[in-house]
């Protein structure tokens, strides 16, 4: 193997954790400092909570590409320029957003995170680079939790949000969450779970 060759794939992944991870982190922050969303103290706490995650692997993976020799100017404005397009998408109107689909972009964004820290993982495990490997793999963990809660929070703020306006079942957040979840657990049932693609 070419050490130099692979740093420089495995770096272009790290760039590109770079780029989602400021666009999650400026994303969040901006919705913190909604009056909308302060007001819901449980989802303003986790929020916060994701918002501080997201900083904490933003750093971690600039670490990683300073250790890999990138230089964090030029090289990072391309994997913005890349990879936003997809964040700018979810995030480019947050503010007219209710908070029930800003938890939604946010869902989105956290799992394209996820899908993409399991690339970078794998491109690590692949070419033998240890360290950039256990980084992908600790931000990686990190998600799966956000995310179920971020899927337990969206049927109660909808539901909170459509009584504003109209007459609601309040079983409903429950009943969603519940359909939600089984969802899955019927694909894993299926044989879905342990399946992959050679």
């Amino acid at each position: 193997m070419n050490p130099s060759k692979n740093h420089a794939v495995v770096r272009t992944y790290v760039n590109d954790m770079i780029a989602v991870e400021r666009d999650i982190f400026n994303a969040i922050s901006g919705q913190i400092a909604d009056d909308k969303v302060k007001v819901h103290t449980e989802i303003h706490r986790m929020l916060s909570e994701i918002a501080a995650e997201s900083e904490q692997r933003l750093a971690a993976n600039e670490q990683l590409s300073e250790r890999l020799h990138g230089k964090l100017g030029a090289v990072v404005k391309e994997a913005i320029a890349a990879t936003t397009g997809v964040l700018a998408g979810i995030y480019g109107m947050v503010r007219k957003h209710p908070v029930s689909k800003m938890l939604r972009d946010d869902h989105v964004a956290l799992n394209l995170a996820a899908v993409a820290y399991g690339m970078l993982y794998t491109t690590a495990v692949a070419l033998d680079e240890d360290d950039v490997a256990a980084v992908a793999l600790e931000n990686l963990n990190s998600l799966p939790p956000r995310l179920i809660l971020l899927s337990r929070a969206i049927p109660s703020i909808v539901v909170k949000e459509l009584s504003h306006d109209y007459s609601t079942n309040f079983d409903a957040p429950a009943i969603a969450t519940l359909a939600m979840e089984k969802a899955w657990i019927n694909a894993e049932a299926g044989g879905v779970q342990g399946k992959f693609i050679n």
